[in-house]
């Protein structure tokens, strides 16, 4: 049976962490990113299951790195959170038809949205 792996990527260390712990009590493997260069510099994208990641970050965003994945043809699920979502953001996010949810999130929320991209 093949473990799922969901890569986290956020700036926030809190954030990033409770997440990650949250993945784990599905029984998914769990790789935490600080930001999206660091989970490209890693080469996850071929490699993940699922992608939990914040939109607003240092350097590259959320909805950059979803678009850069899309335009090489991975297409990993991807669920976005985010305490502040732009319009602009919202319009990214929904031509690809990936979830946001609004910071701070409830871990039934993620639980199910997990559950149901990856299908466990």
């Amino acid at each position: 049976m093949h473990i799922k792996t969901v890569c986290v990527i956020d700036d926030e260390p809190a954030i990033r962490r409770s997440t990650v712990a949250l993945v784990r009590s599905l029984g998914c493997e769990a790789r935490a990113f600080s930001s999206a260069e660091d989970f490209l510099l890693q080469g996850m994208e071929h490699e993940v299951d699922c992608v939990v990641c914040d939109i607003h970050m240092s350097g590259m965003s959320g909805t950059t790195l979803l678009n850069r994945l899309r335009a090489t043809g991975v297409n990993v699920p991807f669920i976005f959170v985010s305490g502040r979502a732009t319009p602009q953001d919202e319009a990214a996010i929904s031509r690809f038809g990936v979830r946001l949810l609004v910071k701070p999130i409830e871990p039934h929320e993620l639980a199910d949205l997990l559950a149901a991209s990856l299908r466990i």
